[in-house]
C-alpha cells in the first residue's frame, strides 16, 4: 500500500476513529503518530508465519535470500505497554 492509497482509504472514515495495529501475540495496540516513521525494509524475507513478510536489513545481514531487494516503507509501530 502506498501513502496515496492509504489516504484514499482513510478519507472514507470519521476523523475521530481510532487506528490500531495487531498486538504482538493477541489483541490490538493503539497507533501513535510519533511512532510512524520511514524505514528501510528487506523484501520477502519472512520464513515463518509469526514473522512479518518483510525484514529489517540490519538484523538480516549475511542471511539474505538470493535476489532479496530492499525498499523504503512507512512503518506504523505499536504503542504498547
Amino acid at each position: 500500500m502506498t501513502v496515496g492509497e492509504l489516504i484514499r482509504v482513510l478519507e472514507g472514515y470519521p476523523d475521530g476513529l481510532r487506528m490500531v495495529v495487531d498486538g504482538y501475540e493477541e489483541g490490538c495496540d493503539d497507533l501513535s503518530p510519533e511512532r510512524i516513521s520511514p524505514v528501510e525494509i528487506c523484501l520477502n524475507t519472512g520464513k515463518y508465519r509469526w514473522e512479518g513478510r518483510h525484514g529489517d536489513p540490519r538484523h538480516l545481514a549475511g542471511d539474505l535470500p538470493d535476489g532479496a531487494g530492499t525498499a523504503e516503507a512507512l512503518a506504523f509501530r505499536r504503542a504498547s505497554n
